[in-house]
């Protein structure tokens, strides 16, 4: 009978408790409520951030329950803030380090965005901890490189080759960081890659090789370019070049052996009628013959730019100097 009665106790002193914890989570009252501050609205690669507000502390009015739910929350409450909007003020101020940027903006001017984000989840703004938020930033130096596809390696399918200058999207790439780290830097380039059976004009994204990264704070406009690459259909043309003798005079004769080679060209099927003998030019050098050399090699010197040299036959030639 009486271990009857203290549990009818407890269970009405349960329920009075759940009652009024129910009428007091259900009461509004003013709580603490730190927001993550994220600012937009700046070139985060021309501007390096030397200080930047990252919270602020709000007093919101909210039921017990809210309150406790927000508490409760895996992904923190963020406040974007935008910081070239007309309400930020800002002013600049040269030091040691560079001319930097102040912009701050009033927490009040921020009202109806803070009302927003917190009114979804059933909390009314009363004030903040901060009366505004500020921002500094140092411009960061500036370089402008024309990427280099000198690590781009193109292997054509059989019967087809480039077609002209492949062509980079965008043409720059420009480099923000200190003065003396981007002097350091003497060129900006393609990483390592290979393409593989080309046969089709076709645009290629292309990662660039950001060995700056290991020298220091330096950002780039992008890290990755477009690479367009002409193809066309070749096909293998064989002209016979006479060859000629850079820097020769009338007090040595030469006979060549042979006096002419053999080019080997991929040309594009367009432009077939254009490509003629005359626009090869070859020769061997009369300082090669001064020398005694036993054979001379022989060089292309002329050439058009829409063919491709497959092969020359020979490379090497004999002569004979005629007393």
């Amino acid at each position: 009978m009486r271990g009857r009665q203290i549990r009818t106790f407890l269970v009405i002193l349960s329920l009075t408790t759940l009652v009024w914890a129910a009428v007091v989570m259900s009461e509004d009252k003013e709580y603490l409520f730190a927001v993550r501050v994220e600012m937009e609205g700046f070139d985060a690669k021309r501007f390096a951030v030397v200080e930047a507000d990252s919270s602020v502390t709000l007093f919101v009015e909210s039921s017990g329950f809210n309150a406790m739910l927000m508490s409760l929350r895996r992904d923190p409450t963020v406040l974007n803030v935008n910081m070239k909007g007309e309400s930020v003020r800002d002013y600049t101020r040269r030091n040691d380090s560079g001319v930097e940027q102040h912009r701050s903006v009033a927490v009040a001017d921020l009202s109806a965005e803070v009302a927003k984000m917190l009114s979804v989840h059933g909390l009314r703004h009363i004030g903040s901890a901060k009366d505004s938020l500020s921002l500094v930033l140092c411009e960061r130096g500036v370089r402008v490189f024309r990427p280099s596809l000198e690590k781009l390696k193109i292997n054509f399918s059989d019967g087809y080759g480039l077609y002209g200058d492949p062509k980079v999207v965008p043409s720059t790439v420009t480099l923000y960081g200190p003065e003396e780290v981007l002097a350091s830097i003497a060129a900006v380039g393609v990483a390592p890659m290979e393409l593989d059976n080309v046969s089709e004009t076709g645009i290629h994204r292309v990662p660039l090789d950001c060995q700056w990264k290991t020298l220091g704070d330096v950002q780039a406009s992008v890290e990755a370019i477009a690479v367009q690459i002409p193809v066309r259909r070749q096909v293998e043309r064989k002209f016979t070049v006479p060859v000629k003798v850079v820097g020769a005079d009338t007090s040595m004769h030469l006979r060549l052996y042979p006096e002419r080679v053999t080019l080997s060209v991929w040309v594009a099927q367009d432009d077939l009628a254009a490509v003629t003998a005359d626009r090869f030019s070859v020769s061997v050098d009369m300082a090669d013959i001064r020398m005694g050399l036993p054979k001379l090699k022989v060089d292309i010197d002329r050439f058009p730019t829409n063919v491709r040299v497959r092969s020359l036959v020979p490379e090497e030639i004999e002569y004979v100097v005629i007393q």
